[in-house]
């Protein structure tokens, strides 16, 4: 991470008073991996790409603060996601599409404002093995955590081992203040080896319908090792999830998701273990059980992931790594895939942090 120190103005400069001091860091992390997957169409061919990385999208960023005194700082993020093999930039073109954002911490917590991670996304980023992965294939049970949301204002504060955080973000349609909002909590309590979280969270689209989703997960830490397990519980009736995870190539009857909410129940349990000086090695498997598949009363369906990753580390910032995924799905589930009911990827790839 490069630091620099920039001059932050107080106002009266002509007059002679003081120029504070600010920190701006500038950071960042270039991921690339060569991915072969196979059943990667409707005639079930296989497909090598260059593609970004398999744990880590590929980001720079800005963020700095400034003492205020007595306790005092102001701070800022702006971050932004793009892919290095074609140098386009994510989240639908956003200059600063992960995060955008300024805000103000002191004793009793931090309260920010702008595009930020929900709660959802930032509880399961610390109680996942993979931290979220970055490939669908293993990312898919985090569509429900909406990811980011825009115009939200944010707190969130530390006592002790008690996390705590909660969001609200303006809809800001006129008429009716629920129209495209959304609200957010969780708390998670870390003592010792032992860590454990929870989070319940609504996302509301322009119609003003739902999309809840709620979860609790927890980790223990054994020498080298940390064992993970949690659960995801959603209920959708705004077509957000199923919209998401569907394939592109595949033709979706849909139903009535007012009438018959997308519910799903997810599992998930893994390890990672610091093998030896510079390998790590993890391992994770996900099941979501799924009910009223793409609004449609009934239809019911099933997704088995299972991932393998080693990452060896070069140096401080820059790791070698290889994975291996497989994904099954059944039932009303089997729009999510664009073929046969499986797909096996394997790849490999360098990160540099920066």
């Amino acid at each position: 991470m490069k630091k620099f120190a920039v001059p932050l103005a107080l106002g009266g400069l002509a007059a002679g008073t003081a120029c504070a001091q600010g920190t701006v860091t500038l950071y960042g992390i270039v991921d690339q991996s060569i991915r072969f997957t196979t059943n990667a169409n409707q005639a079930n061919n296989s497909q090598v790409q260059l593609t970004n990385g398999a744990v880590t999208n590929s980001r720079f960023g800005l963020r700095g603060e400034e003492d205020l005194g007595s306790g005092m700082k102001t701070l800022f993020r702006l971050e932004n996601g793009f892919d290095p093999d074609t140098g386009r930039v994510n989240q639908n073109g956003r200059l600063f599409g992960r995060h955008a954002y300024v805000g103000l911490s002191g004793g009793v917590g931090t309260l920010k404002l702008g595009r930020q991670s929900t709660e959802g996304f930032n509880l399961f980023g610390d109680f996942d093995p993979l931290t979220v992965g970055n490939y669908t294939a293993n990312a898919w049970p985090y569509f429900m955590t909406g990811g980011r949301v825009d115009n939200a204002v944010s707190y969130d504060g530390t006592f002790g081992g008690l996390s705590l955080g909660a969001s609200y973000g303006f809809g800001e349609l006129p008429g009716n203040l629920k129209h495209g909002s959304y609200w957010g909590v969780r708390a998670a309590y870390n003592q010792g080896n032992l860590g454990i979280g929870a989070v319940y969270q609504e996302i509301r689209n322009a119609a003003s319908e739902t999309q809840r989703m709620w979860g609790v997960a927890g980790r223990y830490a054994f020498g080298p090792a940390k064992l993970f397990a949690g659960y995801l519980g959603g209920r959708d009736a705004t077509g957000m999830v199923d919209g998401m995870l569907n394939d592109p190539s595949r033709s979706v009857s849909y139903g009535s998701f007012a009438a018959n909410p997308r519910k799903d129940m997810t599992f998930y349990t893994g390890l990672t273990w610091q093998a030896g000086g510079a390998l790590a090695l993890t391992g994770v498997v996900y099941h979501d059980s799924i009910r009223n598949v793409n609004g449609v009363a009934g239809q019911s369906g099933q997704r088995l992931t299972g991932v393998l990753l080693a990452e060896y580390a070069l140096s401080r910032r820059t790791q070698l790594y290889g994975t291996v995924d497989y994904n099954r799905v059944s039932g009303g589930a089997a729009s999510e895939m664009p073929g046969r009911g499986n797909q096996t990827g394997v790849a490999v790839g360098v990160r540099h942090v920066f």
